[in-house]
């Protein structure tokens, strides 16, 4: 069966590249002063389960529907702003983390086999990087309206954590 996801979201979740070990590779050429958290430091990389998603993305497993994203989501505020120009690491932070969500989701909804390859360390990496991007929507005036919305999306990660330890004590006694 196709799940059917927005052509917006998903395009959004795809627009950077990862490379096979799941690194996400940055232009650092002229870039400026990146933002440094005194309490977090992020994770410029994706799980395992994440680069399958990608795959199945590639190979139109997902079907893609033209329908207008919710505003309240994290993916229309940030497209409709200029982070990814004013800040294309943060961007791209952002783009991981819709990514890592959807694939949690994707795997609960789709492709339960998938689950095996999530680890406490990808959870804990996802709210790393969630944290540290409202850090960063902390400093800039302009992002603090979003901040509002990451934190929705940590505690549904919490969500998540808990729905994929479920699944799994159902497969395997730990």
């Amino acid at each position: 069966m196709t799940i059917r996801k927005p052509l917006d979201l998903v395009r959004f979740i795809s627009s950077f590249s990862v490379l096979p070990d799941g690194t996400i590779p940055l232009n650092e050429m002229g870039s400026t002063v990146q933002f440094e958290s005194s309490l977090y430091t992020p994770s410029f990389s994706v799980s395992a389960l994440a680069r399958l998603t990608l795959d199945d993305i590639k190979q139109n497993k997902i079907e893609l529907i033209n329908v207008p994203l919710d505003p309240r989501t994290i993916v229309s505020q940030v497209m409709d702003s200029d982070l990814a120009t004013y800040n294309p690491r943060v961007y791209v932070l952002v783009c991981a983390v819709v990514l890592e969500s959807f694939s949690l989701l994707y795997s609960l909804e789709e492709t339960r086999t998938s689950l095996q390859y999530v680890t406490k360390k990808d959870i804990l990496k996802i709210k790393q990087n969630i944290n540290y991007i409202a850090d960063y929507f902390g400093t800039e005036r302009k992002y603090r309206k979003m901040i509002e919305t990451l934190r929705d999306i940590d505690i549904s990660i919490g969500y998540l954590e808990n729905q994929v330890e479920s699944v799994m004590n159902r497969w395997v006694v730990r």
